[in-house]
């Protein structure tokens, strides 16, 4: 398949900004280049009608305006499916002002005055990202990726064995020695101080969200394509920081701002959630498009399992709760102690992962997935059916 034309729109009154991106984007090939030499406002609307038409908007914005949210909130409404929208404002923009442009879906806001450093190589990478991973979704023909969250009862669950391997699952790998991925996965680990994603999945540790959370910055394309890392497995894996830090300091629209640009470049989000009920995991629940409770069947695991289905639903009245039975074999017949669990859940176990000691115990301590250790494995089986049936019921982006 040809690379699909990448249209990009700038609106600002600098001549300097217009030359430089006109410049570096006319000798390249399936690209092309509108601009108008105004502000969003002197355009009297065209602007706004223009946005609807290009993948990659650049918009100057005035902070002494008054209408300035209003026309950053119009330009983003008016947006194609999956369009980069990016704000060209002065160094000295408060961040106060730069946060409420995000928050209404600008993508990026960037000085104006690094046009060399910041502004042109932007649009460079995304150019060339776009049209070397993602030419069918520019087109709006693609739909965004599915989020699927996953939740513990109590530590010790194996709820993110679950999603490390889901994630692993959810590639669909094709071929003879099956490595080539069907699907791009992403695996995020929001359990902020103990998360283990990292070592399940063999891959280094980093700072990048302690720093984020520290710094009070919002992650945009470029915070995460350095902050990822690609598992040996293929799945692309956020990881949990590797120093210790306050539940506290992470912010709503932080995780927000990852959930929004992981769906745009992947199939399927997974995130592994923390115990603790922080605010900060509202986002997630907003975009679940799936929440997997996993627990085991012990009397105190399930009471905390019915506190925590209370708590997500009354964040999101619409979510789909699964839930998951941990560490036991789907029984022939239930046994008196699942069907009261059943009872004081409201809603009986959707998926079974026995007890598999052997084959989890090589797969934590090698880092690799359970379907590397063995496909025929019980803990294996369970977690590919859970990972089957998910793929069925919410589908990949369309038009890859």
């Amino acid at each position: 398949m040809s690379a699909k034309q990448i249209s990009v729109l700038l609106i600002s009154p600098d001549e300097q900004i217009y030359s430089a991106i006109e410049g570096s984007l006319a000798s390249q090939d399936n690209c092309t280049f509108t601009g108008q030499k105004d502000t969003v406002e002197g355009a009297n609307g065209s602007a706004v009608s223009l946005t609807a038409l290009h993948d990659v908007v650049l918009f100057d914005v005035d902070e002494n305006s008054d209408t300035m949210l209003e026309t950053a909130q119009s330009i983003c409404d008016a947006r194609m499916p999956n369009a980069i929208i990016i704000a060209l404002a002065p160094e000295d923009l408060p961040l106060e002002k730069a946060r409420q442009l995000t928050k209404l879906g600008v993508d990026d806001v960037l000085p104006r005055k690094a046009i060399n450093e910041e502004i042109v190589p932007q649009v460079d990478a995304i150019r060339a990202r776009r049209q070397a991973q993602l030419p069918a979704v520019w087109g709006g023909q693609a739909t965004l990726g599915k989020v699927i969250a996953v939740a513990k009862s109590r530590g010790g669950v194996g709820s993110s064995l679950v999603a490390a391997n889901m994630a692993n699952e959810l590639q669909c790998k094709e071929g003879f020695f099956k490595k080539k991925a069907a699907n791009d996965v992403a695996v995020v680990d929001l359990d902020f101080q103990f998360g283990s994603i990292a070592a399940l999945m063999d891959v280094e540790e980093s700072d990048a969200m302690w720093r984020m959370a520290m710094e009070e910055s919002i992650p945009d394309s470029a915070f995460l394509e350095q902050a990822m890392v690609k598992a040996p497995c293929g799945v692309d894996v956020l990881a949990a920081p590797s120093r210790y830090g306050p539940l506290s300091a992470i912010k709503e629209e932080q995780i927000s701002a990852i959930l929004d640009s992981l769906r745009r470049t992947h199939d399927y989000v997974v995130v592994d959630l923390p115990r603790a009920l922080v605010e900060w995991i509202t986002p997630v629940l907003a975009q679940a498009d799936r929440l997997y409770l996993v627990t085991d069947v012990a009397v105190p695991s399930v009471r905390s399992a019915r506190k925590l289905m209370d708590f997500y639903q009354a964040e999101n009245p619409a979510i789909d709760i699964q839930l998951v039975a941990s560490l036991e074999k789907k029984p022939l017949f239930p046994a008196a102690h699942h069907r009261a669990a059943s009872k004081l859940l409201e809603k009986d176990f959707a998926y079974w992962v026995p007890k598999d000691d052997r084959t989890v115990r090589e797969s934590v301590d090698r880092g690799i997935p359970l379907q590397e250790v063995s496909n025929r494995a019980p803990a294996t089986r369970a977690i590919k059916k859970l990972a089957d049936e998910t793929r069925i019921a919410m589908p990949p982006r369309a038009g890859k």
